[in-house]
């Protein structure tokens, strides 16, 4: 029985380091991410805030900084950007969850051409739309970190809503 037990605790720590052990994705080296920037309409005076706006705290076991904060920051920002169009309130809650749910975030990540700067580690090839998402959020509480609330709305009406 005890050969067993000692079998199974193998098995079960091989199963859960395969997953450790898959490729990371790293940002591309023809990342630019002035160009970036400058394609998104912000001139970012915190250096690598952007770079950090496209990590995800998968990157590297999370011993990089990565994009968490400035997610939370940026998903408080575009719903209250969202709030402000001025709608009544009963058909506020829908417009604020129909502009910042996964999927419409994950397809603005894909229109704004970021995906060459993003460094995370899933698994599988395809990077998951919640991890674009975040990303979305956090490229949105980077610029207002770095420019305040006025160029956060601003890039908000402009890329996101």
């Amino acid at each position: 029985m005890r050969a067993f037990t000692q079998t199974i605790g193998v098995a079960r720590r091989s199963f859960h380091c395969g997953r450790t052990l898959q490729d990371k994705k790293a940002a591309s080296p023809s990342f630019n991410a002035e160009a970036v920037s400058q394609q998104l309409g912000v001139s970012f005076k915190t250096p690598n805030i952007l770079q950090r706006a496209l990590t995800h705290k998968s990157y590297e076991h999370g011993s990089v900084p990565s994009n968490e904060r400035l997610a939370y920051l940026g998903a408080r920002v575009l719903q209250l950007s969202a709030c402000e169009s001025g709608l009544t309130s009963s058909s506020l809650q829908d417009h604020v969850q129909e502009h910042t749910n996964l999927d419409r975030l994950a397809k603005k990540f894909d229109g704004l051409n970021l995906a060459d700067g993003m460094q995370y580690h899933v698994p599988g090839p395809n990077m998951p739309p919640k991890i674009k998402a975040t990303a979305v959020n956090a490229v949105v509480g980077a610029v207002y970190h770095d420019q305040g609330y006025a160029a956060a709305q601003e890039f908000v009406k402009k890329h996101v809503l």
